[in-house]
Order: C-alpha cells, then structure tokens, then sequence
C-alpha cells in the first residue's frame, strides 16, 4: 500500500463500507428507524494510530487488534495510540475532528437504521484543498470498528479506527 493511497478493512464483523457516490442497492434499500427521534444518535469512537518502523514495543492502550498485523498493516514494525475521542453524532448535523497531520476528519450520521446499525459518512480534508477521503459511507451495527488508514505522517501511516459504541 502507497503512503499516500487509502485502505479500509472492517473489524468484528462485515461492516458495509461503500463510497457515497456509488452505493448499492443493498444499502439503499435498508429501512430506517421510523417514528424514534430520541434514538437518532450515536456515538463513535475515533482512535488515531501512527504506525512506524520502528521497532517499539506494542501500546497496551490500543488493546487486540490482530488485524494491525495481517494485510498492508503488517508492513509497520509498531503503533502507537496518539488520541482517542468519542464523537456524539446526530442526524443531521456533523462534528469534526482535527487530524495530527493538520487535515480535518469530519463525520456525520446518516441514519439509524431498522437493524440497529448506524449509517455513517466520514470525509477526511485539508484546510484550503480538496478531499482526500471524499465521502465515505459505512453501515455498522454497535461494537463493529472500521479502519480507515493511508494518510503519511513522520515517517509512517496514521490509521484511524473507527467504533460504534452506541
């Protein structure tokens, strides 16, 4: 994988990951939640791991994680956890978290679907440019985590493990 390309990879299951533009039929034809405005909210943890060369022992803070070691993960030595956060995200409006590398994650809900599962768009910027990750759309369902890596930073990759927790 190219510093410079994008990888996603599902965690803990099949999470439906499509670009926006080019959604399929399956995804589309998923019901929402009806009638429910209360539960038209989820959170989403956001880790940010930077992973390297260079041979460091594991962080114990980003907990199991075999698949950092499998695919294009296992070409870096080790990574680090450099933040956490938990975005809360309601339909309709979206939050935005800055990046170590200075570009800007944005994130919003979609919709709640009848299944439980979130319907989720990410995008990740620069300031002043064009997309880098221009609208991304993933289905998960609570518990399920995504990876979205490929950004460069120090010498290595930052990667982006993204969790529905509710």
């Amino acid at each position: 994988m190219a510093l410079g390309a994008v990888s996603l990879l599902a965690l803990n299951g099949s999470a439906d990951a499509k670009p926006k533009r080019a959604r399929s039929a399956a995804t589309l034809s998923a019901k929402p939640l009806a009638d429910a405005p209360e539960k038209l909210e989820t959170v989403v943890e956001v880790s940010v791991l930077h992973g390297t060369h260079e041979q460091k022992e594991p962080d114990p803070r980003i907990g199991n994680m075999p698949e950092l070691s499998q695919g294009p993960f296992a070409k870096y030595a080790s990574y680090q956890l450099l933040s956490r956060s938990q975005l809360r995200l309601s339909r309709g409006g979206k939050r935005q978290l800055k990046l170590p590398n200075g570009r800007l994650l944005e994130a919003r809900l979609e919709d709640i679907l009848a299944d439980g599962s979130s319907r989720l768009v990410a995008s990740i910027n620069r300031p002043d440019a064009n997309d880098f990750l221009p609208l991304l759309e993933v289905k998960a369902r609570p518990g399920q985590a995504f990876i979205v890596a490929g950004q460069s930073y120090k010498r290595g990759i930052l990667v982006l493990v993204f969790k529905v927790v509710r």
